[in-house]
């Protein structure tokens, strides 16, 4: 592997300072290396040491041009993924799940700002960064750093139980160890950190203009560009469940790097060209945490922008600062320091160098907690001539005071009623400043009736008995950014650790506390976890969920009967049913869930979603009890019931005389499972990635049998990827009509078929891997259109892409395409089947086969299964072969396992992508391409260790 250095340059002020930072373990991708394929992996070599961990962040589709694959290695820890420098000038997405390296100050290059130093021309046609729900970001040194400048976007929407993080090498690197950091861990410092350029007003400018003007602009820190205009309603674009960890740099001592930098950043709501819209009542900026940052946690310079839900976790300065004239509003602030360092919770100023300049600085800001140490400074400094209503507030513990207003015109913004406190709790231990400066900050603030100094009662990060009982203020009469809290401080009177909104994506606030989240139920059973092997208690989930609920990490989940999420609401979404109930089940990457019987099984209803959210390197597991007791063998099945899907896609099976597709066309589910179908297509039951559906299916009766997941009229609105099922009693996954489309799935060991469809199924798959075990198996495929009506509408014709079948000769059919399906098959290859690789039944599958719509193209098959020798009148092989890059082989077609051999290297594959917008290029025949290795390919390191889909 070649190892470089690193040469990072960073500008600071008006001069040029050059820090290098030169690293003897990073490896970079050349400009002659492919920029999409991660490169070799590095086992440590010989000696003495332990091996070398290997992590792999590389998106399935691979990096992008722009972002060329790279190796950064810390300690015994190599990561692999997407390396950003320089500007961006062009839209690019970081993929769900992925790591981007940042090398050196990274400029989402604006149209009108930024590292160009072009001047002002309010252009919005700068490019938009997407970042996507898991994706990281990592910098080495205090040089790496990531700048938005003016007229560009950035789109980063973590979801929550899968936030986008931003953090440094050393922190990924502790973490992917198996040794994570605590919460009141000492390092900061150890990248740049996140800074958004905007066109609002700001009072600080360069040369003689006035403030709030258009001329008015300024030179951001780090060298970060140009920021400030006159559009208080510009938009940057939207931050919304994102972590900031240990971020921050000094570049001198009047020029540092905040953990997020708001400059000159506007309250507009975005509309984004590209990436995730912001869901309806979303505020651009929320639920974001900066956690030990060297200097200022968040800093607003100027600007106009609202933020709420902010978690500001050991920052090394001040937590909440602003400046230059900020007039935007916060709600739901959480200040919580560290031990070993930190200044101000809040600093508030309006402009040091002219404390009365204008645009002044007048923001709003409502249910704050400022919780500090006896080592940290002031919780509210209040100075420069700031105004401001600050509302719903706790402050307490901090070693020096609660409470200092300095400068005459902050006091003048006290006496006119502009600097107003109310419904804010002090701790009578740290109390008000002792400056002579003649104000008094006790008087000030014993002003407002409404206002407590009283002992402190917190409960951790939440209000106790004293704090409870002050009277709240109504802060929705602060403006329409405001919603109704009454209450004080950031929480809920009655949150608890699991149920808050910084429960679930938030970094390290609740690490001891395991309890069960709402809606779930404790029990005294204690299971290793099925893949860390630690003692886990359990959680117990019963009937329906009708609130949404995050499952956490730190716990299992058994469930207990069948589990509903939501009540089912009908088929039409523009007339909902009213006896119907809405409810989303979010799941965190390593929870596990089991269930004990085939009566156990998990169902979401129509009109409901499920949001899995496990990762490469922590899968979400569902699987049986007898797994988690160790008893649990390559011949178990059945154990419990499965996962269920319902949704409102087409189907063209209906319960009585209705059109098929129609949206009275409905069906009831397999396993009392409820209705599915309708007439949405792109109607969207959530997102799952990274899921292992483990020991599951139960016969009902001979013709009622649940299946690893069945997706039942699922539309193409969600996202499902990276899913195995193992060991399933009946079919792996099957699709009953619907239009979802899935990706790179693992199907192993199932009894029946593994990837089955009948009803009207439409969509589409890509990377799909089959591997039957020795003691069951029926098909690999079983593609039906309607076994009741072959000819029914809208017909089953979907399209499937790179797959690989590798069957037992005690197994049956490759493939059996019967009852009447149209559809597509390219790049595949199928060997090793007892009975044959390919079946055609049924007249109208025949019809389908000979008017060119039922396609086989690019498909190798193994000569030793080759064709059924059903005497139907049908020939498949002369059908098979009619496609001119279709092969039958007697070579060997698959090696270690499920890996191509030698043999498929030179048949020539189809373009996958003019199959549709959901396929991805891929130039080779089955599910890896040609140079995979059994230690480098898309299915290792997730899936189930307990059965050999590889072999050395």
């Amino acid at each position: 592997m070649t190892k470089l250095s690193k040469l990072k340059l960073l500008l600071a002020g008006a001069s040029c300072a050059v820090i290098a930072a030169c690293s003897a373990d990073t490896a970079i991708v050349g400009p002659d290396e492919q920029p999409n394929v991660p490169p070799p992996t590095n086992d440590g070599g010989g000696g003495g040491g332990s091996a070398r961990i290997q992590v792999n962040g590389v998106p399935a589709g691979g990096c992008p041009d722009a972002a060329p694959v790279a190796t950064e290695i810390e300690g015994n820890v190599e990561v692999t993924g997407c390396r950003l420098a320089g500007d961006l000038t062009e839209d690019l997405t970081v993929a769900a799940n992925s790591i981007f390296f940042l090398q050196g100050p990274v400029f989402v290059q604006g149209a009108s700002s930024g590292s160009a130093g072009i001047t002002t021309q309010n252009d919005d046609s700068g490019p938009t960064l997407v970042i996507e729900p898991g994706a990281t970001l990592v910098g080495e040194t205090g040089g790496d750093y990531l700048v938005v400048d003016r007229g560009a976007f950035i789109n980063a929407q973590g979801e929550p139980g899968n936030p986008i993080v931003m953090t440094s090498l050393a922190d990924l690197a502790a973490t992917e160890a198996g040794d994570p950091r605590e919460l009141l861990s000492g390092a900061r410092g150890e990248w740049g950190g996140l800074i958004i350029n905007g066109f609002a007003p700001i009072n600080a400018c360069i040369g003689d203009v006035a403030g709030g003007s258009e001329d008015c602009e300024k030179s951001g820190e780090g060298s970060s560009g140009l920021f400030g205009g006159d559009r208080a309603n510009d938009s940057s674009g939207a931050l919304r469940y994102v972590q900031v960890r240990y971020a921050g740099f000094e570049i001198n001592n009047e020029d540092e790097l905040n953990g997020i930098a708001f400059q000159g950043v506007g309250n507009g709501r975005p509309a984004f060209d590209v990436g995730p819209a912001l869901p309806a009542g979303a505020e651009p900026f929320e639920y974001l945490q900066v956690h030990n940052n060297a200097d200022d946690g968040i800093e607003f310079f100027g600007g106009t922008a609202n933020a709420r839900y902010l978690a500001l976790t050991g920052n090394s300065d001040d937590s909440l600062d602003y400046t230059d004239g900020w007039t935007g509003a916060a709600q739901f602030v959480l200040v919580l320091h560290s031990t070993d360092a930190g200044d101000q919770a809040f600093e508030f100023d309006n402009n040091g160098d002219e404390n009365d300049a204008t645009p002044r600085s007048n923001p709003s800001i409502s249910n704050f907690t400022l919780i500090g140490q006896d080592n940290t400074d002031i919780a509210m400094l209040l100075r420069e001539g700031t105004a401001g209503t600050l509302v719903n507030g706790i402050a307490a513990g901090f070693g020096d005071n609660c409470l200092d207003v300095d400068n005459q015109a902050s006091f003048d913004q006290a006496d006119a009623g502009e600097l107003v406190l109310r419904s804010v709790f002090i701790a009578e231990a740290c109390g008000f400043s002792t400056d002579d400066d003649g104000f008094d900050e006790a008087a000030f603030f014993n002003s407002f009736p409404s206002n407590v100094v009283g002992e402190s009662t917190l409960d951790g990060v939440f209000a106790g008995s004293n704090e409870r009982a002050v009277e709240a203020f109504d802060a929705t009469e602060l403006g329409d950014f405001f919603i109704e809290a009454d209450y004080v401080g950031a929480f809920e009177d009655d949150a608890t650790a699991q149920n808050n909104w910084a429960a679930g994506w938030s970094f390290g606030l609740f690490p001891e506390d395991n309890d069960c989240p709402t809606g779930t139920t404790r029990t005294s059973e204690v299971f290793p976890h099925p893949q860390t092997g630690v003692e886990t208690p359990v959680c117990r989930i019963e009937g329906n969920i009708t609130e949404d609920l995050t499952l956490t990490a730190g716990n299992l989940y058994e469930l207990d009967g069948p589990v509903f999420v939501g009540v089912d609401r009908g088929a039409d979404p523009a007339s909902p049913l009213p006896s119907g109930i809405e409810a989303n089940l979010t799941i965190q990457p390593g929870v596990a869930l089991f269930g004990s019987s085939g009566g156990d099984y998990l169902v979401v209803a129509r009109g409901s979603q499920i949001n899995v959210n496990g990762t490469a390197s922590s899968p979400v597991v569902m699987t049986a009890r007898i797994d988690l007791e160790g008893g649990a063998n390559e011949a178990t099945r059945g154990e419990w019931g499965g996962l269920v899907i319902n949704g409102r896609a087409p189907i063209n099976a209906c319960i009585g005389a209705v059109d098929g597709g129609t949206v009275d066309c409905e069906k009831s589910g397999e396993g009392s499972s409820g209705l599915f179908g309708g007439a949405t297509a792109d109607d969207d039951s959530g997102s799952m990635s990274f899921l292992q559906v483990r020991y599951a299916g139960f016969e009902i009766n001979n013709e009622d049998e649940l299946n690893g997941i069945a997706f039942q009229a699922v539309g193409s609105g969600g996202t499902y990827e990276f899913l195995q099922v193992h060991n399933n009693a009946d079919d792996g996954i099957e699709f009953f009509g619907g239009t979802a489309n899935a990706s790179h799935l693992v199907l192993t060991g199932n009894s029946d078929d593994s990837l089955d469809y009948t009803d009207g199924w439409v969509g589409g798959a890509q990377f799909v891997v089959v591997k039957h075990a020795s003691d069951a198996g029926d098909q690999a495929f079983e593609f039906d259109n309607n076994g009741d009506a072959n000819d029914a509408l809208p017909r089953s014709n979907p399209s499937i892409a790179n797959f690989t079948l590798v069957g037992d000769p005690n197994t049956d059919i490759a493939m059996l395409l019967r009852e009447g399906t149209a559809g597509t098959l390219i790049n595949g290859v199928a060997t090793g089947f007892g009975d044959n690789c390919l079946d055609v039944d049924n007249d109208a599958t025949f019809d389908q086969a000979d008017n060119g719509d039922l396609v086989l193209n690019s498909v190798v098959i193994a000569e030793s299964c080759g064709f059924s020798g059903d005497d139907d009148s049908f020939d498949e092989q002369a059908f098979f072969t009619g496609f001119a890059s279709n092969v039958v082989s007697d070579a060997t077609l698959v090696e270690n396992g499920v890996l191509p051999a030698a043999a498929l290297a030179s048949i020539a594959a189809q373009d996958a992508t003019a199959l549709g917008p959901f396929f991805v290029e891929a130039d080779y025949i089955g599910a890896f391409p040609q140079d995979a290795t059994v230690a480098d390919n898309w299915a290792q390191g997730w899936t189930f260790a307990g059965f050999p889909l590889f072999e050395d």
